[in-house]
């Protein structure tokens, strides 16, 4: 039998064509760090293949950081006796990739091709590789070399991290779901402190939904009192400060935040990101947080009226040659927090004389 062409969808398209009825390819490949719709996809495929009557011979899970591909390959090979249909989820696929040659010629590779090109009917295999970030960039090249070993894998879902806009809509479906009252902005703020990451903003809204009493709204000191990275980053009003150039207050706030443990790789990316998004309002000239929103929008950002209101506000206290080389200390700031042994507290008070 020979291989189908590879295919590339998205989580969405996955699970449509699943709800409709259409047949689960022989392999697929769960490529990208974003868990919340990988385990969704997960859920699905499960249903699809197995039904509702899941047993011990019908799904098996096998981790390739304590088996080899090899292991797989027999599985897919062994029939059972008490299962019509098989799902083998394969975690940490990366795992199998060898190290220091071409991963597209790997005999392991080759034999994952010859697999493909004869598949044992019944069987499904899922390949998971959800560990490696394409925001990332020493992780893009690795998800590159994923990408080419499983290159005979029938269909690859695409598990990207959702954009800034596309997490605040998915975080506003689910509060809705959820049933709580959380106004725009501090849901806003929710998705930025936590990256965007859709599995975190799940399990935040649903720690809120148990915290709140019905039908009260959800508030900052809410989200405050429950969610680590907002006790502990004070990300918004590091930003404020840096937005109005008080070299004080920030640096204040830099010793706070050093004494809790901050993260500082996360806070120098959502300064990043204000930077980035103020130098566009300032080259689109817009003067007031309604103009901000509305240029951003046309260029595919999606932001909140109190952030396009701090954007206007740092646009007026920044020249654009400011911004610029605001955006190359904050490069430098993020490159020296990921060597070894990096002195945190060093590297971002330099960072915060640089920026005022």
């Amino acid at each position: 039998m020979a291989a189908r062409k590879q295919t590339k969808i998205k989580p969405k398209q996955f699970l449509q064509e699943l709800k409709a009825g259409e047949k689960p390819a022989f392999g697929y490949l769960f490529l990208g760090a974003e868990i919340f719709f990988r385990d969704r996809c997960r859920k699905g495929l499960k249903k699809a293949v197995l039904g509702d009557d899941v047993t011990e011979d019908g799904l098996l899970l096998i981790d390739l950081k304590e088996q080899s591909l090899t292991r797989v390959l027999d599985e897919t090979r062994s029939l059972s006796l008490f299962a019509s249909s098989r799902l083998i989820f394969v975690s940490n696929a990366e795992n199998a990739l060898p190290a220091g040659r071409s991963a597209k010629d790997a005999p392991n590779a080759a034999a994952l091709a010859a697999y493909f090109q004869d598949p044992t009917p019944g069987v499904v295999l899922a390949f998971e590789c959800t560990k490696l970030d394409a925001r990332d960039r020493d992780d893009k090249a690795k998800l590159d070399r994923v990408a080419q070993f499983y290159a005979s894998v029938p269909v690859i879902v695409e598990m990207d991290r959702l954009t800034p806009g596309e997490a605040l809509k998915g975080a506003a479906l689910l509060a809705r779901n959820l049933g709580l009252d959380v106004d725009n902005d501090t849901l806003a703020e929710l998705v930025e402190m936590l990256g965007g990451d859709m599995a975190r903003l799940e399990n935040e809204l649903q720690k809120l939904q148990l915290y709140a009493e019905p039908g009260r709204p959800i508030t900052r000191a809410d989200i405050e009192t429950l969610v680590p990275e907002a006790r502990q980053s004070g990300v918004f009003e590091l930003t404020d400060a840096l937005a109005h150039k008080q070299r004080e207050r920030a640096l204040r706030i830099v010793d706070t935040l050093h004494e809790g443990g901050a993260y500082w790789p996360m806070q120098v990316t959502l300064l990043a990101s204000l930077f980035r998004q103020t130098l566009a309002v300032k080259e689109g000239g817009a003067r007031s947080a309604k103009q901000a929103m509305d240029q951003l929008a046309r260029s595919g950002v999606r932001t909140w009226y109190s952030r396009a209101q701090q954007l206007v506000e740092t646009a007026e206290q920044f020249s654009r040659s400011d911004l610029e080389r605001a955006l190359i200390a904050l490069y430098e700031a993020d490159r020296d927090l990921r060597r070894p042994t990096p002195d945190d507290r060093l590297i971002m008070e330099t960072l915060l004389l640089r920026l005022t």
